[in-house]
């Protein structure tokens, strides 16, 4: 770190140096989707692969960076030279009889699926947002709507290009190079620049989801609702109760196909939403009374419908698409999100634990949310089946003890965190609960024994 730091602010040069034969330099803020890691790094938007090929002093590290959504600070660090790809952005093949398409892993889920969509396929697993990257997809290894039922984001992808600095540009797949592609999806960019990605597209099975809403008392009920179905689309989402009322009660989602018409999406509004913009409130807008009353309302009119909602299938990916006062009125404070997977017989253990937790610490949470998992050992990914449990919480003076217990709770339970998801997560933790931590770590050790990639996750993780 001291070399780095003394590259950071001691040579006036290096902008120069680095924008010689590759993308102009700057120095840039960084900061985390959540607001809770902020770093200055070295900024640069290359547009062709011949600055990616440029060369970055030994004593500094680089990292990829797609749209900067994530909560995790995986894609910038302290003195580290990012490069933001979202200007590798084309379509660069497509296979209409064998379902495949190749773009650039700057390409957003947005733009890919409106592409697709047009054709009459899809992708079973996208992210929250549309416009998160392929890149970002793969490097965190999303999962969608449904992981029980349709895995992760590396099971859509059926081969990567790759650049790594000692390696020149890589084309891996799982038949051709097992190790590197594992290590890629789901290691957060700590293996190489992700350059491009052919990916397997399905049929879409029809032009719209009819979406149910179904009031659930508890989480327990939500969970039995969404282990015993058999929907496409299934998830929970309980809001924020008083002190009184049992934590759990909400609404579980479920879709089914449709082919009822709908119209065609609304063109995207811009700005999108950012980091920065996610935070431009001074002051959070969330407490006990308003994230209640909030929680209130959405319950109610969702419930107030007596017939299925029909929707197209972008509409049902992206709830927050046009919706995005959620995520502002944390202000600039920011937000806290704990997300883990826990085996389904140890759920109900989980619940009872969690609320007696809840009305010891008194957190103020926003929301919570449930989906059935499977996936595979992998780099840093979530492994094994389960159910998945997304909490939202504002960031406060109970956050330090709540959090510290949820730790415990991880540890007690055999549950995994999501490292995606969580920007504090120690490495402690990491090393106790992932299953696939230890042997990661040496696998990025033997794949990138000079370190070339790095970021404040991976520092903070002692990758």
């Amino acid at each position: 770190m001291d070399s780095i730091d003394r590259a950071l602010q001691e040579s006036a040069a290096l902008p120069a140096a680095l924008g010689a034969q590759g993308a102009p330099a700057r120095l840039a803020e960084f900061s985390s989707f959540d607001g809770q890691v902020r770093e200055t790094a070295w900024h640069q938007r290359p547009d062709r692969y011949r600055h990616l090929e440029a060369p970055v002093p030994d004593a500094l590290p680089r990292i990829a960076r797609g749209a900067g959504l994530s909560y995790a600070a995986a894609s910038f660090g302290a003195g580290v030279v990012v490069q933001e790809m979202t200007r590798f952005s084309r379509i660069l093949e497509h296979d209409d009889d064998a379902g495949t398409v190749t773009v650039e892993a700057g390409t957003t889920i947005g733009d890919l699926l409106s592409w697709s969509l047009a054709r009459g396929r899809y992708l079973p697993v996208v992210p929250g947002h549309p416009d998160i990257t392929v890149g970002g997809c793969i490097a965190a290894d999303v999962h969608g709507k449904n992981p029980g039922r349709d895995g992760t984001f590396r099971d859509s992808v059926a081969a990567l290009t790759l650049y790594h600095p000692d390696r020149g540009f890589l084309s891996v797949s799982p038949e051709s190079d097992p190790e590197w592609f594992d290590a890629t999806c789901g290691g957060f960019g700590l293996t190489g620049i992700i350059v491009a990605a052919t990916l397997n597209l399905l049929p879409l099975p029809a032009p719209s989801v009819r979406l149910t809403a179904r009031p659930v008392r508890s989480l327990g009920q939500a969970a039995d609702l969404i282990s015993s179905g058999a929907a496409p689309f299934s998830y929970s989402w309980h809001g924020a109760v008083r002190a009184s009322e049992t934590l759990g009660r909400g609404l579980v989602f479920s879709g089914d196909w449709s082919d009822a018409p709908v119209a065609r999406p609304e063109p995207r509004r811009r700005p999108a939403l950012t980091a920065e913009s996610r935070a431009a409130l001074r002051v959070c807008l969330w407490n006990p009374f308003t994230a209640v009353a909030a929680s209130h309302a959405f319950r109610t009119a969702s419930t107030a419908r007596r017939q299925p909602r029909h929707l197209s299938f972008f509409d049902c990916c992206f709830p927050f698409e046009r919706q995005t006062l959620y995520h502002r009125f944390f202000g600039a404070r920011g937000l806290r999100e704990i997300q883990l997977l826990v085996p389904v017989e140890r759920s109900e253990l989980l619940f009872t634990r969690l609320a007696a937790l809840v009305r010891e610490r008194r957190p103020t949470i926003t929301f919570l949310s449930l989906k059935s998992f499977l996936g595979r050992a992998r780099a840093l990914s979530l492994s094994g089946s389960g159910l998945l449990l997304a909490l939202d919480y504002v960031r406060d003076s109970t956050s330090a003890a709540f959090e510290s217990a949820m730790d415990r709770m991880l540890l007690d339970l055999g549950a995994q965190p999501n490292v995606s998801k969580d920007s504090r997560l120690p490495a402690r933790i990491v090393a106790e609960t992932l299953p696939t931590y230890p042997a990661f770590r040496q696998q990025i050790h033997r794949l990138d024994p000079r370190r070339r990639f790095q970021s404040e996750l991976s520092r903070r993780l002692e990758l």
